[in-house]
């Protein structure tokens, strides 16, 4: 595991929770995409061509997981989809002037408490 992206990840966790217990939520789809997509380069390390893509590191993750039987499927699934579920959000929260919805906050912090799970156990 390389601990530089781990740490990476856990720390913009902390942002995350920070963002969610001070209404702050503009980027939250931001930091929550990046410290999962710092935890599947902590986990995968090297990439196989110079650096890792935001679609091809969740495939390669799901992927090594499966090889490994490091995840059970249902929960690999619901990681699987959250990342996708973020990339979309990132770009709502990055690129455009729109805000999230009241919903999409709520399934944000879902997500959120989702992944510090995954992270926490995978810590342990």
């Amino acid at each position: 595991m390389n601990r530089v992206y781990f740490e990476k990840s856990i720390e913009r966790l902390e942002i995350a929770s920070w963002q969610i217990n001070n209404n702050s939520t503009k980027t939250l789809g931001s930091t929550l995409y990046f410290a999962l997509f710092n935890f599947m380069q902590a986990i995968l390390s090297h990439p196989p061509e110079g650096r890792w893509k935001h679609i091809g590191i969740n495939r390669r993750f799901a992927k090594y997981c499966v090889e490994n039987n490091i995840m059970d499927r249902i929960k690999l699934r619901n990681l699987y989809d959250a990342y996708e579920k973020l990339y979309f959000y990132r770009i709502k929260g990055d690129y455009t002037d729109k805000v999230y919805s009241p919903a999409e906050i709520r399934e944000l912090i879902v997500i959120f408490e989702f992944i510090r799970e995954v992270i926490e156990q995978w810590e342990k």
